[in-house]
């Protein structure tokens, strides 16, 4: 392939079949502590350091991918984006170490969490090359980038299990392979469109710092929102059916992460129509997108209604019985974590950095103060009715700052 920019069409594919392959590894990870160890221990800790990576991640990348592949006036230099990365994922561990200390007094938990966190600051750095060939409609990169992350990252992690080595060392076999594609691949397949030294001065640092602190905190909120509930089960039912709660979860969760790669495409898209002053085709694109998701969602219910028992007991064996209903209330949830998280990130595309903050605040605050109760009535079943109330809450200050924005453009149309 030349280096012309592809189809959207050819994008999506390639984009699709990456992703797909990398979030499948990482829900293999989860089965594969299950099966190594027999029992829900370890995937127990696994679910926990995953719940604090998805706080860290966007800390580490300041939220700030949807900002640079926005970013159609070059604002910024692609040095200057790197080196921001490299500041914001040094000053993300800040907050995560005060984070665990205050609220895990498990050490062991809190080991196993920053293990996991080396892979994550990987995966944030990464996202700052990703941005800059998806500028450019390469985004068979970030595809091929995927895939093998998936199925390299996916042996990294099983050989130390194998060998009996804890599961600290599998985090850290997993984040050195990566580290390798990060540097062996990315950042070769970015260096062929635009610079990758990095360079930035402090005043530009300090600029994007303030700038853009609400989008972080708006994606840190997003993110918290499940892990709080996780947290809440944790504490009040115990690692072991947090555990049990995750296997079965887990690959709803990594279809929402995949969601997010698959709709990654469509952002420069979207920020082109908008920059066009095309808000009608903006709306309409938008509401396809939804109409997407809600039909997915409804084709991964009946589908799971019917052999979803099944295919979780085939892999995980008659243990798993206790959660099996909790199948079809984590696919409802993950529609709406992935609605959220398009319509948050449209909101940043627009520069709606405030609005976009408040609905994440209220889908947390709701998250907070109910995620206790719900678990208490629903059992495990209440992180994901948590989720969905949270969401929704979120989903409608979203859905009433896109209608008064498109009110205010039009009265100063007119």
């Amino acid at each position: 392939m030349s280096k012309a920019s592809l189809s959207v069409k050819q994008n999506m594919l390639w984009n699709t079949i990456g992703c797909l392959l990398y979030q499948g590894c990482l829900w293999l990870m989860t089965v594969s502590v299950v099966l190594v160890s027999q029992n829900y221990a370890n995937s127990g800790i696994l679910a926990f350091a995953m719940s604090i990576g998805n706080i860290y991640f966007p800390l580490a990348t300041y939220n700030m991918r949807t900002i640079q592949v926005s970013d159609l006036g070059g604002e910024y230099s692609s040095s200057e984006y790197i080196a921001f990365r490299f500041i914001t994922i040094g000053l993300g561990f800040l907050p995560i170490l005060a984070y665990l200390f205050l609220t895990t007094g498990d050490s062991a938990l809190i080991t196993s969490a920053l293990f996991w966190l080396v892979f994550k600051a990987d995966e944030a750095f990464c996202s700052v090359f990703y941005a800059m060939v998806q500028k450019e409609g390469r985004m068979d990169y970030i595809g091929i980038s995927q895939a093998i992350r998936g199925l390299g990252g996916l042996f990294s992690f099983l050989l130390p299990l194998l060998f009996h080595l804890s599961i600290n060392i599998a985090f850290l076999s997993l984040a050195a392979f990566c580290c390798l594609v990060t540097w062996l691949y990315d950042a070769r397949c970015a260096s062929n469109f635009d610079v990758i030294n990095p360079c930035i001065n402090v005043s530009r640092a300090v600029t994007l710092l303030k700038r853009y602190l609400p989008s972080v905190f708006t994606a840190v909120f997003f993110g918290a929102v499940v892990s709080v509930s996780r947290q809440q089960l944790a504490q009040l039912k115990g690692a072991e059916v947090l555990g049990m709660y995750a296997a079965v979860a887990t690959p709803t969760v990594l279809i929402q992460a995949a969601a997010s790669y698959l709709y990654g495409p469509l952002l420069v898209g979207f920020a082109e129509k908008w920059s066009n002053r095309e808000h009608a085709s903006f709306v309409r694109s938008y509401l396809k997108i939804v109409l997407l998701i809600s039909l997915f969602t409804l084709f991964a219910v009946v589908f799971c209604f019917y052999f979803g028992d099944d295919l979780l007991q085939a892999v995980f064996g008659p243990s798993i019985s206790q959660g099996l209903n909790c199948l079809v209330p984590a696919i409802i949830a993950t529609a709406f974590t992935t609605l959220f998280a398009f319509s948050y990130d449209l909101l940043i595309l627009i520069r709606e950095i405030w609005a976009s903050f408040i609905a994440t605040a209220f889908a947390l605050l709701v998250s907070y103060v109910f995620s206790a109760n719900l678990i208490e009535i629903f059992g495990a079943n209440g992180v994901s009715v948590t989720v969905i109330i949270s969401y929704s809450t979120g989903l409608f200050f979203i859905v009433l700052s896109f209608i008064l924005r498109l009110k205010a453009i039009t009265k100063c149309s007119r």
